[in-house]
Order: C-alpha cells, then structure tokens, then sequence
C-alpha cells in the first residue's frame, strides 16, 4: 500500500452520512447506467468507494457483480470494510482494496467502473495516466461512469450550509464554501460540526484542492486514449460514461 496524505482525516467521520443525500438523489440515474453494464466481464470497480453508499447500490443493482471497491481513506475503510462485513450478500462479493486508485492492484479485465465525487482528487497529469491504465483493462461493452461535479471550472462558490442529518439526539451540519487556487483548481473550505439543540458540541475546519472538471476538457483528455464521453441521464446529475471507441 502506498503512502497517502487523507485529505478526509477529519471530516471522514461526517462524510458517510452527508454523502447520503447525493445517491439518494441520483441512485436511480446510476443505476440505470449500471445497468447496461455487460455481465459475466470481470468485477466492477467502485473507485473512490467512501463508507459503501455506491457500493451497495452496485451490489442491489448488478446482485450477480463482483465488486472492487478501491477507498485509500483510512477513516473511510473502516466504515466500509464494517459496512460489508455485516451483510452476508457483501461480504461475499465486495473486496476491500485500501490503495490510491492510481496504485491499486486492479484485474486485466474488468466490468465496469464507478467513479461518483472522486475525480477532482486527480490532477491532470494523474487523470491522464488514469485513462491509459482503464482503457485496455475496460471489457467489451463495458465503462467508467463519472460525475462532474459543480462547479467544472475555477469560480467561487458561497459558503453555504451543504447539510443537515439528525441522529439521536444530535445533528451533523456540513457547511461548504470554495475559492479558485489556480487554472483549474478550487481551494474548498469545509465546517463540520456536531450540535445538541442549540449548542455545538464541537467543530472540525478542513481545507482541500480540488481539480474542476468540465465535459470539454474531459472529452479532450479521454480521446488520445481511445475512449469516448456520452453523458447520461439529467444533466444536473453531471453523469457521463467513459467508453472505448473500438
């Protein structure tokens, strides 16, 4: 396993939970994708797999699927490792790879892949040795299917209250603003903090880099590589399916 600095160290704690409002509004929109997945092709590689949210739906989705699920976050590893460990159905299919994707060891052939709110993490030069890993591994029929999340360019973005879970007696509340560090580059500072009532009981401040993204650019990236973007589903959903063009 290589070294990793865990940009989610202190906020891996919150992510499972907040991160749950994106699939439950888009899982349907990935599912559907997930879908036309060819069967029987090698596993399917959840990239960037967090606590298991995209994990279990691949799992409900595909019930046949092998599943890789590639999270290099210490913290997010234990919800996820836990999280399959529990079901029967998981833990049967779903194998645990702790590593950066850049550095995981992935099979020959492979049935698809899921990258949901992972690809900002990769600079360009890194995407670009992403797409020359995936496209000959990528089986027939099969794609990467990613999301770009807003903004896909440099701007800012107002601090805003992102979320909101309540558990027992207590309530997780995320807030979420950015400022652009360069070219193609957002600086996002995060809040999370933990209240009771009125009261916060306590407060973790993050700052991280994220890499913007926009369709053109993707599509320019991919093609040297042999792979084409077709984008799915409604387009606030920043979904599209990365495909070999042979």
């Amino acid at each position: 396993m290589t070294e990793y600095d865990d940009p989610y160290r202190l906020s891996g704690r919150y992510l499972d939970i907040m991160i749950r409002g994106w699939w439950d509004h888009h899982g349907t929109t990935v599912a559907e994708a997930l879908r036309g997945l060819p069967a029987d092709s090698g596993p399917v590689v959840d990239a960037g797999a967090g606590g298991g949210q995209g994990t279990r739906l691949i799992a409900r989705t595909l019930p046949q699927a092998r599943i890789l699920a590639v999270e290099p976050s210490p913290v997010l590893v234990a919800v996820l490792l836990s999280r399959v460990a529990d079901d029967p159905d998981l833990r049967t299919r779903v194998t645990v790879d702790g590593d950066d994707l850049l550095a995981a060891d992935l099979p020959e052939l492979i049935g698809g892949v899921v990258m949901a709110n992972l690809i900002g993490h990769f600079s360009p030069h890194e995407r670009d040795r992403l797409w020359e890993d995936l496209a000959p591994r990528l089986a027939p029929g099969a794609f990467v299917l990613v999301n770009l999340p807003w903004p896909t360019g440099p701007e800012a973005v107002e601090r805003s209250r992102m979320s909101e879970v309540p558990v027992g007696g207590r309530t997780y509340v995320g807030w979420a603003g950015a400022e652009p560090a360069g070219p193609e580059r957002l600086t996002w500072h995060m809040t999370y903090e933990t209240r009771e009532g009125d009261r916060v009981l306590s407060s973790d401040d993050v700052r991280y880099d994220w890499w913007t993204v926009s369709e053109r650019s993707l599509r320019a990236e991919t093609a040297p590589h042999g792979l084409a973007v077709a984008p799915h589903g409604p387009a606030e959903a920043g979904l599209y399916k990365i495909l070999r063009e042979d």
